[in-house]
């Protein structure tokens, strides 16, 4: 499977909302990754030298977003028939897709708090983070999504049925750590990707 961005991407309001798309990844990256290491009780010594290498590879990812999203707004505008309606759609349905996220985030942790299996809470809503990858990689035509969205599933789902919850990576929970890390490394690995691919037609600029 070609994992390349469509020639669509091109155009300067894809790689606008490309860049801008990088920017929040590298955000709720960082997040999880602090969220591991913070729980992870470590040694202080080991804490500090992981916090800096996390800190060093989200400084590089979101000052390479930042300059993509410069050169991106140097780039033509396209205001034809055609363009305008492909935005008005792919912007219609990620609408859509991130209300049935939000929904998904608020309506699954209150599940498994109900049906007493709160060890579940990260797991699922990583998958939920996950899943809708899958219908974003259409929207955008952007394959390297589907590979995110399906790899990261399939982890998740087999942690959550293979890996028995007394299970401990150092102090965290492997039901947490395993796809916590993998969404963590995964994210890191297709931002770097689609960095490199988007340059390919900033590089002119």
């Amino acid at each position: 499977m070609r994992l390349e961005a469509s020639a669509v991407h091109q155009k300067r309001a894809a790689q606008i909302g490309r860049a801008k798309g990088m920017i929040w990844m590298v955000s709720v990256t960082i997040f999880f990754a602090l969220y591991d290491l913070y729980f992870a009780k470590l040694s202080v010594f080991v804490t500090i030298c992981i916090c800096i290498i996390i800190c060093a590879i989200t400084a590089i990812l979101f000052a390479w977003s930042m300059k993509t999203l410069r050169l991106a707004k140097k780039l033509p505008g396209d205001n034809s028939i055609e363009a305008i309606q492909r935005g008005d759609s792919m912007r219609r349905w990620f609408l859509i897709i991130l209300i049935v996220e939000i929904a998904g985030f608020n309506i699954a942790p209150i599940a498994l708090w109900k049906f007493d299996h709160l060890q579940y809470i990260v797991p699922v809503v990583i998958l939920i983070a996950a899943l809708h990858f899958i219908p974003l990689g259409r929207i955008f035509e952007m394959p390297v999504y589907y590979f995110l969205g399906i790899i990261l599933s399939l982890i998740t789902i087999v942690t959550m049925f293979l890996v028995p919850v007394s299970l401990q990576i150092g102090n965290l929970p492997a039901l947490v750590a395993i796809p916590s890390l993998s969404f963590i490394f995964l994210n890191w690995i297709v931002i770097l990707y689609i960095l490199k691919d988007a340059m390919k037609y900033l590089r002119k600029v």
